[in-house]
């Protein structure tokens, strides 16, 4: 019987800790309401230029915006991840959440030594990732980068 009660109390444990997360992330989300998540992201080096790719599965490209600093040594990509509204109608119980929804922002600090050509900076989605190509040269002032898919 003891152990009955056991796993019981470790059940209740696990449903409040998955409600506290979902109430820390409902929180957190009023409280910065310019972005709730922030996607991952690899940035690395060719010899012609630095890549930067960012895995924004679920976004659509329309709303996805890049824009690089005026210094070159950030990248800001912005956007939003809707959830499907005939998908959310159906739903009458979440048993996990782990798929961020809603606005994102993500600042990426680019390599110092590295200098970007701004005028050849291109911006490709495909199959849920955004790679950006800076290709190395230089100039100082802040670019739009349009998304293509």
């Amino acid at each position: 019987m003891n152990r009955f009660y056991e796993d019981l109390m470790r059940q209740m444990e696990q449903e409040c800790e998955q409600s506290e997360e979902i109430l820390r992330r409902y929180f957190h989300s009023m409280s910065a309401p310019q972005h709730f998540w922030e996607p991952q992201a690899d940035v690395y080096e060719t010899r012609e230029a630095v890549k930067v790719k960012f895995e924004l599965a679920g976004v659509r490209a329309d709303t996805i915006h890049v824009e690089l600093s005026g210094d070159s040594r950030a990248l800001i990509v912005r956007g939003v991840r809707e959830d499907e509204r005939n998908e959310a109608v159906d739903r009458i119980l979440f048993h996990q959440m782990e798929i961020y929804l809603g606005p994102f922002e993500r600042v990426v600090a680019l390599p110092p030594n590295a200098e970007i050509d701004r005028d050849l900076v291109e911006a490709t989605y495909r199959d849920g990732f955004l790679l950006i190509t800076l290709p190395k040269r230089s100039g100082p002032r802040v670019t739009q980068i349009s998304v293509r898919a």
